[in-house]
Protein backbone atom coordinates (compact mmCIF):
# COMPACT_ATOMS: atom_id res chain seq x y z
CA UNK A 1 0.00 0.00 0.00
CA UNK A 2 1.60 3.41 -1.15
CA UNK A 3 0.08 7.08 -0.89
CA UNK A 4 -0.97 6.77 -4.78
CA UNK A 5 -3.30 4.06 -3.44
CA UNK A 6 -4.80 6.19 -0.43
CA UNK A 7 -5.20 8.92 -2.76
CA UNK A 8 -6.86 7.74 -5.67
CA UNK A 9 -8.93 5.69 -3.19
CA UNK A 10 -9.97 8.65 -1.39
CA UNK A 11 -10.47 11.00 -4.46
CA UNK A 12 -12.93 8.07 -6.08
CA UNK A 13 -14.37 7.94 -2.19
CA UNK A 14 -15.36 11.83 -2.73
CA UNK A 15 -16.82 11.93 -6.04
CA UNK A 16 -18.29 8.71 -6.45
CA UNK A 17 -16.76 8.80 -9.92
CA UNK A 18 -13.75 7.18 -11.50
CA UNK A 19 -13.62 10.18 -14.40
CA UNK A 20 -13.83 12.63 -12.00
CA UNK A 21 -10.98 11.47 -9.61
CA UNK A 22 -8.39 11.62 -12.40
CA UNK A 23 -9.55 15.04 -13.64
CA UNK A 24 -8.73 15.88 -10.18
CA UNK A 25 -5.96 13.56 -9.53
CA UNK A 26 -4.47 15.09 -13.19
CA UNK A 27 -4.35 11.14 -14.01
CA UNK A 28 -5.99 8.87 -16.90
CA UNK A 29 -8.81 6.88 -15.78
CA UNK A 30 -7.50 3.53 -16.49
CA UNK A 31 -4.83 4.76 -14.54
CA UNK A 32 -7.01 5.00 -11.41
CA UNK A 33 -9.00 2.02 -11.82
CA UNK A 34 -5.82 0.33 -11.65
CA UNK A 35 -4.69 2.25 -8.13
CA UNK A 36 -8.16 0.76 -6.45
CA UNK A 37 -8.21 -2.62 -7.97
CA UNK A 38 -4.29 -2.91 -6.81
CA UNK A 39 -5.30 -1.88 -3.38
CA UNK A 40 -8.30 -3.86 -3.09
CA UNK A 41 -6.07 -7.07 -4.36
CA UNK A 42 -3.57 -6.07 -1.56
CA UNK A 43 -6.40 -5.96 1.05
CA UNK A 44 -8.73 -9.10 -0.25
CA UNK A 45 -11.89 -7.37 -0.10
CA UNK A 46 -13.85 -4.58 -2.69
CA UNK A 47 -13.77 -1.01 -1.24
CA UNK A 48 -16.96 -0.09 -3.91
CA UNK A 49 -19.82 -1.56 -5.39
CA UNK A 50 -21.07 -0.57 -8.91
CA UNK A 51 -24.41 -0.27 -8.69
CA UNK A 52 -26.10 0.95 -12.17
CA UNK A 53 -23.96 3.97 -12.83
CA UNK A 54 -23.14 5.00 -9.20
CA UNK A 55 -20.08 4.09 -7.50
CA UNK A 56 -20.52 3.20 -3.52
CA UNK A 57 -18.84 2.51 -0.99
CA UNK A 58 -18.65 -0.72 0.81
CA UNK A 59 -19.23 -1.31 4.76
CA UNK A 60 -14.75 -1.98 4.33
CA UNK A 61 -14.27 1.15 2.25
CA UNK A 62 -15.99 3.30 4.80
CA UNK A 63 -13.77 2.42 7.45
CA UNK A 64 -10.69 2.16 5.06
CA UNK A 65 -11.66 6.30 4.41
CA UNK A 66 -11.39 7.41 7.86
CA UNK A 67 -7.96 5.62 8.35
CA UNK A 68 -6.74 7.16 5.07
CA UNK A 69 -7.95 9.99 5.83
CA UNK A 70 -5.94 10.14 8.88
CA UNK A 71 -3.26 8.82 7.42
CA UNK A 72 -2.67 11.65 4.97
CA UNK A 73 -3.60 13.92 7.44
CA UNK A 74 -0.97 13.35 9.83
CA UNK A 75 1.56 12.56 6.97
CA UNK A 76 0.43 16.35 5.81
CA UNK A 77 1.14 17.55 9.37
CA UNK A 78 4.44 15.63 9.59
CA UNK A 79 5.53 17.85 6.16
CA UNK A 80 4.11 20.97 7.71
CA UNK A 81 6.33 20.58 11.32
CA UNK A 82 9.43 19.73 8.87
CA UNK A 83 8.94 22.77 7.03
CA UNK A 84 8.54 25.03 10.06
CA UNK A 85 11.71 23.28 11.17
CA UNK A 86 13.54 23.93 8.47
CA UNK A 87 12.24 28.06 8.47
CA UNK A 88 13.05 27.93 12.87
CA UNK A 89 9.31 28.71 13.27
CA UNK A 90 10.28 25.88 15.84
CA UNK A 91 12.02 23.26 17.51
CA UNK A 92 14.66 23.03 20.28
CA UNK A 93 18.19 24.19 20.70
CA UNK A 94 19.65 21.40 23.30
CA UNK A 95 23.51 22.56 24.27
CA UNK A 96 25.74 21.12 27.23
CA UNK A 97 28.59 23.55 28.45
CA UNK A 98 31.30 23.40 30.56
CA UNK A 99 30.91 25.75 33.46
CA UNK A 100 33.26 28.97 32.67
CA UNK A 101 32.13 28.72 29.22
CA UNK A 102 28.34 28.12 29.70
CA UNK A 103 28.25 30.97 32.36
CA UNK A 104 30.35 33.91 30.82
CA UNK A 105 30.68 33.03 27.18
CA UNK A 106 27.70 31.01 25.81
CA UNK A 107 24.50 34.18 27.04
CA UNK A 108 25.43 36.47 24.87
CA UNK A 109 25.51 34.98 21.27
CA UNK A 110 22.70 32.61 23.01
CA UNK A 111 20.28 35.86 23.52
CA UNK A 112 21.89 36.87 19.55
CA UNK A 113 19.88 33.96 18.21
CA UNK A 114 16.83 33.84 20.68
CA UNK A 115 16.44 37.35 19.08
CA UNK A 116 16.42 36.04 15.38
CA UNK A 117 14.82 33.03 16.06
CA UNK A 118 12.28 33.53 18.85
CA UNK A 119 10.20 30.41 18.82
CA UNK A 120 13.12 27.93 19.34
CA UNK A 121 13.20 26.70 22.63
CA UNK A 122 16.53 26.90 24.20
CA UNK A 123 18.05 24.37 26.75
CA UNK A 124 21.36 25.03 28.04
CA UNK A 125 23.05 22.40 30.58
CA UNK A 126 26.03 24.06 32.86
CA UNK A 127 28.06 21.04 34.56
CA UNK A 128 31.66 20.20 33.94
CA UNK A 129 34.19 19.08 31.16
CA UNK A 130 33.65 15.33 31.52
CA UNK A 131 29.93 15.47 31.82
CA UNK A 132 29.51 17.89 28.66
CA UNK A 133 31.17 14.97 27.00
CA UNK A 134 29.21 12.17 27.97
CA UNK A 135 25.95 13.83 27.28
CA UNK A 136 26.87 14.77 23.73
CA UNK A 137 28.44 10.90 23.21
CA UNK A 138 24.89 9.58 24.60
CA UNK A 139 22.91 11.70 22.48
CA UNK A 140 21.64 13.70 25.38
CA UNK A 141 22.26 17.12 23.17
CA UNK A 142 23.50 18.49 20.29
CA UNK A 143 26.25 20.72 21.12
CA UNK A 144 28.63 20.65 23.43
CA UNK A 145 31.39 23.39 24.46
CA UNK A 146 34.35 22.15 26.45
CA UNK A 147 38.32 22.81 26.99
CA UNK A 148 41.04 20.73 26.00
CA UNK A 149 42.00 18.30 25.47
CA UNK A 150 39.02 16.56 23.06
CA UNK A 151 39.63 13.03 22.95
CA UNK A 152 36.79 10.83 21.67
CA UNK A 153 37.00 9.79 18.36
CA UNK A 154 33.29 9.92 18.12
CA UNK A 155 33.10 13.58 18.32
CA UNK A 156 33.87 16.07 15.86
CA UNK A 157 34.94 19.64 16.71
CA UNK A 158 35.27 23.09 15.72
CA UNK A 159 38.10 26.18 17.50
CA UNK A 160 35.25 28.40 19.37
CA UNK A 161 37.27 30.77 21.76
CA UNK A 162 40.60 31.39 23.12
CA UNK A 163 40.54 31.80 26.48
CA UNK A 164 43.08 32.75 28.82
CA UNK A 165 43.35 31.78 32.15
CA UNK A 166 44.96 34.03 35.39
CA UNK A 167 45.63 33.87 39.07
CA UNK A 168 43.29 36.01 40.85
CA UNK A 169 43.85 37.09 44.47
CA UNK A 170 41.69 39.15 46.89
CA UNK A 171 42.88 42.93 46.91
CA UNK A 172 44.62 42.82 50.16
CA UNK A 173 46.31 39.52 49.44
CA UNK A 174 49.77 39.81 49.64
CA UNK A 175 50.54 39.48 45.93
CA UNK A 176 47.56 42.19 44.50
CA UNK A 177 50.09 44.52 43.83
CA UNK A 178 52.72 42.64 42.46
CA UNK A 179 52.43 42.57 38.26
CA UNK A 180 53.39 39.41 38.44
CA UNK A 181 54.98 36.15 39.97
CA UNK A 182 57.12 33.09 40.07
CA UNK A 183 55.16 30.22 40.82
CA UNK A 184 57.54 28.84 43.45
CA UNK A 185 55.94 31.96 45.42
CA UNK A 186 52.57 30.06 45.21
CA UNK A 187 53.80 27.26 47.26
CA UNK A 188 52.13 27.60 50.36
CA UNK A 189 49.18 29.41 49.03
CA UNK A 190 45.79 27.87 49.93
CA UNK A 191 44.45 26.79 45.94
CA UNK A 192 41.17 26.95 45.93
CA UNK A 193 39.66 24.43 42.97
CA UNK A 194 36.75 23.45 40.88
CA UNK A 195 35.64 19.66 41.31
CA UNK A 196 37.23 16.43 39.59
CA UNK A 197 36.19 16.68 35.62
CA UNK A 198 36.71 20.49 35.31
CA UNK A 199 38.53 21.59 32.04
CA UNK A 200 39.93 24.25 34.28
CA UNK A 201 41.35 22.74 36.87
CA UNK A 202 43.06 19.94 34.53
CA UNK A 203 45.07 22.88 33.08
CA UNK A 204 45.91 24.35 36.11
CA UNK A 205 46.99 20.78 37.88
CA UNK A 206 49.31 19.69 34.43
CA UNK A 207 50.82 23.22 34.20
CA UNK A 208 51.99 23.40 38.09
CA UNK A 209 52.97 19.71 37.60
CA UNK A 210 55.10 21.07 34.52
CA UNK A 211 57.01 23.22 36.40
CA UNK A 212 57.27 20.66 39.31
CA UNK A 213 54.63 23.05 42.06
CA UNK A 214 52.95 20.81 43.89
CA UNK A 215 49.45 21.85 46.11
CA UNK A 216 50.47 21.54 50.04
CA UNK A 217 46.95 23.36 50.69
CA UNK A 218 44.07 22.67 48.94
CA UNK A 219 40.02 23.81 49.00
CA UNK A 220 37.72 22.23 46.65
CA UNK A 221 34.26 24.09 45.29
CA UNK A 222 31.69 23.25 43.48
CA UNK A 223 31.67 26.60 40.69
CA UNK A 224 33.29 28.84 39.85
CA UNK A 225 31.33 31.57 41.39
CA UNK A 226 31.86 30.23 44.79
CA UNK A 227 35.15 30.46 43.79
CA UNK A 228 35.40 34.00 43.24
CA UNK A 229 33.79 34.94 46.32
CA UNK A 230 35.70 32.47 48.69
CA UNK A 231 39.24 34.43 46.75
CA UNK A 232 37.66 37.86 47.20
CA UNK A 233 37.48 36.84 51.18
CA UNK A 234 41.10 36.24 51.34
CA UNK A 235 40.61 32.51 51.98
CA UNK A 236 43.02 31.27 48.95
CA UNK A 237 44.10 31.66 45.68
CA UNK A 238 42.65 30.48 42.21
CA UNK A 239 43.12 30.19 37.95
CA UNK A 240 40.47 31.53 36.59
CA UNK A 241 39.02 32.49 33.04
CA UNK A 242 39.36 35.68 32.34
CA UNK A 243 35.85 35.77 31.07
CA UNK A 244 34.67 34.64 34.49
CA UNK A 245 36.24 38.44 36.41
CA UNK A 246 35.21 40.94 33.89
CA UNK A 247 32.78 42.89 36.90
CA UNK A 248 35.00 42.10 39.80
CA UNK A 249 38.37 43.50 38.47
CA UNK A 250 36.24 46.84 37.14
CA UNK A 251 34.81 46.52 41.06
CA UNK A 252 38.36 46.01 42.43
CA UNK A 253 36.63 42.86 44.37
CA UNK A 254 39.81 40.87 42.59
CA UNK A 255 43.20 41.26 41.78
CA UNK A 256 44.78 39.44 38.79
CA UNK A 257 48.90 38.38 38.95
CA UNK A 258 50.55 37.65 35.90
CA UNK A 259 52.38 33.68 35.83
CA UNK A 260 55.02 34.22 33.07
CA UNK A 261 56.15 30.48 33.65
CA UNK A 262 52.72 29.01 33.05
CA UNK A 263 50.99 28.38 29.90
CA UNK A 264 47.35 29.28 30.60
CA UNK A 265 46.01 30.00 27.33
CA UNK A 266 43.42 27.36 25.75
CA UNK A 267 42.12 26.78 22.68
CA UNK A 268 37.32 26.50 23.58
CA UNK A 269 35.75 23.55 21.54
CA UNK A 270 32.26 23.41 20.37
CA UNK A 271 31.46 19.77 19.49
CA UNK A 272 29.07 17.37 18.19
CA UNK A 273 28.53 13.64 17.37
CA UNK A 274 30.30 12.49 14.11
CA UNK A 275 27.39 10.22 13.10
CA UNK A 276 24.58 12.44 13.89
CA UNK A 277 22.85 15.20 11.82
CA UNK A 278 22.26 18.47 13.14
CA UNK A 279 18.56 20.27 13.47
CA UNK A 280 18.18 23.47 11.84
CA UNK A 281 17.75 25.04 14.87
CA UNK A 282 21.68 23.45 16.01
CA UNK A 283 22.59 24.13 12.31
CA UNK A 284 21.98 27.99 12.74
CA UNK A 285 23.64 28.42 15.74
CA UNK A 286 26.48 26.88 15.20
CA UNK A 287 26.17 29.30 11.49
CA UNK A 288 25.45 32.29 13.71
CA UNK A 289 28.82 31.23 16.37
CA UNK A 290 31.20 31.35 12.73
CA UNK A 291 30.32 34.82 11.62
CA UNK A 292 30.96 35.78 15.19
CA UNK A 293 34.62 33.98 14.81
CA UNK A 294 34.90 35.57 11.67
CA UNK A 295 34.61 38.89 12.45
CA UNK A 296 36.87 38.94 15.35
CA UNK A 297 40.82 39.11 14.59
CA UNK A 298 43.47 36.79 15.82
CA UNK A 299 45.52 38.60 18.74
CA UNK A 300 47.81 35.40 19.42
CA UNK A 301 49.73 32.89 17.35
CA UNK A 302 49.04 29.40 17.51
CA UNK A 303 52.10 28.02 19.14
CA UNK A 304 51.35 29.82 22.09
CA UNK A 305 47.58 28.08 22.73
CA UNK A 306 48.13 25.64 24.65
CA UNK A 307 46.92 22.05 24.61
CA UNK A 308 45.56 22.49 20.62
CA UNK A 309 44.88 18.82 19.96
CA UNK A 310 46.36 17.94 16.18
Amino acid sequence: MNLAHLKAFLAVAQHRSFSRAAEKLYLTQPAVSRQIQALEELLGVRLFDRVGRSILLTEVGNILRHYAHMALQTLEEGRETIHQLRGLQKGHLRISAASTIGTYMLPQPLGEFKASSPNIEISLAITNKARVVQQVLNHEVELGFVGPPVEPAELEREEYLLDELVLIVAPTHRLAHEESVKVAELGEEVFILREQGSGTREIMEEELARVRVSLKKAMELGSTEAIKQAVAANLGVSIVSKFAITLEILQGRLAVVKLPELNLLRQLFMVYHRGRTLSPAAQEFCSLLRRSKAGKPKTTSPQDIRAKPS
